[in-house]
């Protein structure tokens, strides 16, 4: 066994039961899928802003977070930075339907951000749709990670569609638990469809709600 091969199973066996439960794999997909991706992955590191995927480019990687933060958004045609979704540790980072798109020669709409450092492995995926034409994946992992990825863009739209800022920064708060203590509040309040002065308002009442009920 290779040396990137022997590291990328060590580390990623931290996250064995999370990715279970997280794509819904069964014992035999996720050690197929493993012994797939293995053979493939390629270690990579990220400075803080530093681009994963780059807006209006073919997008042909998706990255399997080791440490730190990505984040996912696009920039609108005025210049405002719209956020779409983070990853972090165990989660794959990344824009599939840019994937997908890219696989019929469309360019990315997203970025891809290291909201902090970050170390990942590389997944080349015109190579996974190959191995996945000749049967070298199983079809079952594509689905998973389909499945999953509509799932969270479902939640993403569930969000953004609550009429409350209070509620939309709650729902916030239960997808992404943790997260809101490592990135920053441009950041959450871009995802949140607010601004950041407003977020920083709802969450200091939040705050002296907590307080005052304890």
């Amino acid at each position: 066994m290779k040396k990137v091969e022997r590291s990328f199973l060590e580390e990623v066996s931290r996250f064995r039961n999370v990715m279970m439960s997280r794509y819904r794999f069964n014992e035999a997909t996720y050690l197929h899928m493993l012994d797939t991706f293995s053979q493939l992955a390629q270690p990579v590191a990220f400075r803080k802003g530093e681009l994963l995927q780059h807006q209006g480019v073919l997008a042909h990687s998706g990255y399997w977070i080791m440490s730190g933060v990505a984040r996912t958004g696009f920039i609108t045609e005025d210049g405002a930075d719209v956020t779409l979704r983070f990853a972090a540790e165990g989660e794959m980072a990344g824009a599939h339907e840019d994937v997908l798109a890219a696989a019929v020669g469309l360019q990315a709409k997203s970025f891809v951000v290291a909201e902090q450092p970050l170390k990942a492995y590389k997944l080349d995926c015109p190579t996974l749709r190959r191995l996945l034409a000749e049967g070298a994946l199983s079809f079952e992992v594509s689905a998973r990670f389909l499945e999953y990825n509509l799932r969270k863009q479902a939640r993403r739209a569930y969000i953004t569609g609550l009429a409350s800022a209070r509620d939309r920064l709650a729902a916030f708060r239960e997808e992404y638990p943790g997260l809101e203590a490592r990135v920053t509040q441009k950041c959450i309040a871009s995802y949140l469809a607010i601004t950041p002065q407003y977020l920083s308002q709802i969450s200091k009442e939040g705050s002296r709600s907590d307080a005052q009920q304890r």
